[in-house]
């Protein structure tokens, strides 16, 4: 990176349309692990690179002036572009989306402790926090756990899915506050909506993420957008 040399970097493709509906000979999108060997090893203070490829947004412009809007109003991640070069081979520009891990929330929440979900990408639309029983198996279908899998915190998050859907409209804010930021989460909606994210919470219930933290109030937010 601008001549500098940082070895033995994790690599692999990532995405699922992105992934998916590249053809063959085309740039995939890539994850890089700066400290995949070397535990303490950064570039500009940051673990992970997630390069994305762009794919549907020929302006390579949606996902950078997105992020940039959003951190405005809320915790989002930072993302700029970059140029890949690989084996000597000009594979153009990436855009480079922050990681949502425990160097996130300790720089936007101020703490690495707590829970945090990936809602997965579904058609199905199965991960928009509705309430689906007790049963922890349902919600691991839609919610992946990316800390520890910690079954407090799954009571935790079925807490919120069922505070959600069955308190009556009239008593629903006092429940919710001391579990949910509702300002943010309100904010994330008004974001979402307003740029026409067309691959998140509002048109698939997927797509984003979720941090619990350590006094167990939940907080939502966007990994990336198409």
């Amino acid at each position: 990176v601008d001549g500098k040399v940082y070895p033995y970097v994790g690599v692999h493709f990532r995405g699922m349309t992105s992934y998916m509906m590249v053809p063959k000979g085309k740039k995939p999108s890539i994850n890089l692990s700066l400290n995949f060997v070397h535990k303490d090893q950064r570039l500009n203070g940051y673990r992970t690179l997630n390069l994305l490829n762009s794919n549907s947004d020929p302006t390579y412009l949606r996902t950078v002036l997105y992020q940039y809007v959003a951190r405005q109003y809320i915790p989002a991640p930072k993302a700029n572009f970059v140029r890949v070069v690989i084996n000597g081979e000009s594979w153009g520009p990436y855009v480079n989306v922050e990681q949502f891990n425990s160097d996130f929330t300790q720089e936007n929440v101020g703490s690495t402790k707590g829970a945090r979900w990936k809602v997965l990408g579904s058609p199905d639309g199965r991960g928009g926090l509705a309430y689906h029983g007790e049963s922890v198996a349902t919600y691991k279908q839609s919610y992946e756990i990316k800390t520890k899998d910690d079954p407090k915190s799954w009571a935790d998050l079925i807490r919120l899915c069922k505070v959600l859907n069955q308190t009556p409209p009239e008593q629903l804010e006092k429940a919710l506050a001391p579990i949910l930021d509702i300002d943010g989460a309100l904010r994330f909606l008004a974001v979402d909506k307003v740029l026409i994210n067309n691959d998140g919470y509002w048109v698939r219930s997927s797509d984003y993420s979720l941090y619990e933290d350590p006094s167990g109030g939940f907080h939502v937010d966007r990994k990336s957008v198409v």
